[in-house]
This record gives C-alpha cells, sequence and structure tokens, in this order.
C-alpha cells in the first residue's frame, strides 16, 4: 500500500478515540471540523515505508469511526516515530513524529512525549511514598506486577514495622490516594495494608492528622474490588460517623450491593 494509503482512508473519519496503551489515558476527539480532521491526518503522515516492524505493542492506539459511528480503521503509533497500520512492508515511518506528540499533548494525552521517568502520575506516587520506602522507588515502580509474598512487598513491608500503627496506616492511605488505580505497582500500598487488621485502621482514621486523602483510600481499599478478605465484616465494624465519611468518598464509584447496603445503614 502506498504512503497516502492511510490518508486517503482519514479522510472519512468523524472521530476517534484515542487510547495510551500502558498508561491507560483515553481521549475521544471530534473530527467531524475539516480543519481538525487535516491537523490529524497532517500529524500522520508517513514520510516513508522502511519495511521494519517495532517488536513492542506501541505507546497509543488510534481508533477511527466514520460519520455514522462504525469502525473506520485502527493504526497504533510507536515510541513518537512510525505507526503500525495495513502496510505490507510493515510500519510507515513518520514524516514529523514531533507533530503528533504535539496533536497528543493538546488533546489531553502528553504522556507519549514523556519518558516513563517523567510521567506526572509517576512523579506525584513517588513523592507520596513513605520517607522509609524512598529508596525503594526505583525497584517498586520499575515492577508491572505485584503481589503479597513479592520480595520487593515483603522489603517494604519490614522496613515500615519501625513506625507506630497510625503512622504507618496514615502514610499507606496518603500514598494510595495518590495513585491512579491503574498501573500494578500502584498495588503496594493496598498489599501492605491488606493484613492490616480493620481496628488499626479505624484508629488511624480517626486521628486529628487523617483528612480527606485517606478517606478516599480507605473507600478504595475497603469497597472496591477484593483487596481485603473480609470485606463486609470490615465495613460493617466502622463506627457510624466514619462510615458516613467513607460513603462521601466513595461518591462516584460503582460499588456491590452488600457495600451500599451496609453504607446506608450508616
Amino acid at each position: 500500500m502506498s504512503l497516502t494509503g492511510l490518508d486517503d482512508v482519514l479522510r472519512d473519519a468523524a472521530s476517534v478515540r484515542v487510547v495510551e496503551i500502558d498508561w491507560y489515558g483515553e481521549v475521544v476527539v471530534d473530527l467531524s471540523r475539516t480543519e481538525d480532521l487535516d491537523r490529524l491526518r497532517s500529524a500522520m503522515r508517513i514520510g516513508s515505508l522502511p519495511g521494519y516492524v517495532c517488536a513492542c505493542r506501541g505507546q497509543v492506539r488510534f481508533e477511527f469511526s466514520d460519520v455514522r459511528g462504525e469502525p473506520l480503521t485502527e493504526v497504533v503509533a510507536h515510541h513518537g516515530v512510525s505507526l503500525a497500520w495495513r502496510w505490507d512492508s510493515g510500519h510507515g515511518e513518520l514524516a514529523d513524529g514531533v507533530e503528533l506528540l504535539r496533536w497528543l499533548a493538546e488533546h489531553g494525552l502528553p504522556g507519549p512525549g514523556l519518558s516513563w521517568q517523567e510521567r506526572p502520575e509517576r512523579l506525584a506516587w513517588i513523592a507520596a511514598m513513605p520517607p522509609a520506602l524512598e529508596e525503594m522507588a526505583d525497584d517498586l515502580v520499575g515492577h508491572w506486577e505485584m503481589a503479597d509474598d513479592s520480595r520487593h512487598v515483603i522489603e517494604a513491608r519490614k522496613r515500615l514495622q519501625g513506625l507506630d500503627s497510625v503512622t504507618r496506616v496514615l502514610q499507606l492511605l496518603a500514598w494510595l490516594a495518590a495513585g491512579t488505580g491503574k498501573p500494578p505497582y500502584e498495588d503496594v500500598p493496598g498489599l501492605i495494608l491488606r493484613e492490616t487488621p480493620i481496628a488499626e485502621i479505624i484508629t488511624a482514621l480517626q486521628d486529628p492528622d487523617a483528612d480527606e486523602r485517606h478517606d478516599a483510600a480507605a473507600a478504595r481499599l475497603l469497597l472496591a474490588g477484593n483487596s481485603r478478605i473480609r470485606q463486609r465484616l470490615d465495613v460493617a465494624r466502622l463506627p457510624g460517623p466514619l462510615r458516613v465519611r467513607i460513603r462521601e468518598a466513595a461518591r462516584g464509584y460503582e460499588l456491590p450491593q452488600w457495600a451500599e447496603r451496609l453504607l446506608l445503614n450508616a
């Protein structure tokens, strides 16, 4: 297929859903205005078909739809350098990769133009890390899969043992709240808190230093997914005023029916 093959197809695009593959960012852009579509077509202009295929799965996926909302075509951007599409010879190299990165940043996805070390969400998560774990930052962030028995989680638990329970729980909750809930390594504070007795969590949340961050993290910990073995019993043990706080912090969450029932009894 020719250098202009993708451009020819994109002439019929009316909208595009743009998804960051590893970082879970997502936007939907209306391309019904000619100037908006022309800008993106220009940013995706192919300069050459060198005949190679990048081994990674790419960083950004563009899902184009036509005026009827029907799928039109899908394109994956690799490293701001090339696009994976339907070319027989492999990837197409962008004529100007910076132009595409600039378009993404203008539409709310600056991440592909940053190294993963520069990602603002990564930096915020590291900044919220308990001081006792700061030396472990690279080890923790560099691992995309964590489990209760992983050596990094075990080591993190050991380093926090010297803290009193209120300080430890509040630091972990603040750290949990700083995450986006998307990259798997952000599970670390939840994994450490998973076996923390609910009595210690309640005491920490009743401390004068507890604030909305801690409530939000507690709501995620106690209500979302299967982060604790005895979630229903844990929520049932929350004192009435604290249960009200957790209920407020959970607004916007899609909660299981059992959690809604328990929280409504506050």
